[in-house]
């Protein structure tokens, strides 16, 4: 993890809590700064939301919350007037509503899949963005390639379709048709 610029700004326990939980190969990719020192971390592999004292539901200690990016589905950016929120989706879960008077599930301080965020807004949105392309990336990284036909499989297939003309199930000419099909 060469690269130190993300540390800038943030609590000495986000930073500490952070780095505890890098794996010796992985690099934080941005950070999306909250209110409350509060913050979202996205690196090359997984977001990890962090969450410090008694706002948060933490009182005297920190909370650090870690989804892989295949376990999200998305991100979302709330903006208001005087603050806003930003939201990680995953499976299963509908988007957020998230609340600046802070009642219960909407309470972005202590959702554990969420950060609060206070005016400007602009450099969340950059950041959100960001996250956002990380995760399609790593859901088109999953998706598996298509398996091309091997020669043995269609050297089987030709077998079946012969034994189906030699049935009198195939007439010569759905034989000689569904042949160039699949040889093509």
């Amino acid at each position: 993890m060469a690269d130190t610029a993300w540390r800038k700004g943030l609590h000495d326990k986000a930073i500490e809590a952070v780095e505890a939980t890098l794996a010796p190969d992985e690099d934080v990719r941005l950070v999306i700064h909250g209110a409350s020192h509060q913050a979202i971390f996205a690196t090359d592999r997984r977001a990890l939301v962090f969450k410090k004292g008694f706002m948060a539901g933490a009182s005297f200690g920190c909370e650090l919350t870690s989804w892989a990016y295949r376990n999200l589905v998305g991100v979302q950016i709330h903006t208001g007037m005087l603050s806003g929120a930003v939201v990680l989706q995953g499976p299963g879960q509908s988007g957020t509503r998230t609340s600046a008077w802070k009642a219960g599930e909407s309470d972005p301080y202590q959702a554990p899949n969420a950060i609060p965020l206070d005016r400007p807004f602009d450099g969340a949105r950059r950041r959100v963005g960001a996250l956002g392309r990380l995760i399609d990336a790593a859901h088109r990284a999953e998706q598996p390639a298509p398996v091309a036909p091997t020669d043995e499989s269609i050297a089987d297939e030709l077998r079946k379709l012969a034994g189906l003309r030699s049935e009198g199930i195939l007439s010569d000419q759905e034989f000689a048709d569904l042949k160039a099909r699949l040889l093509a």
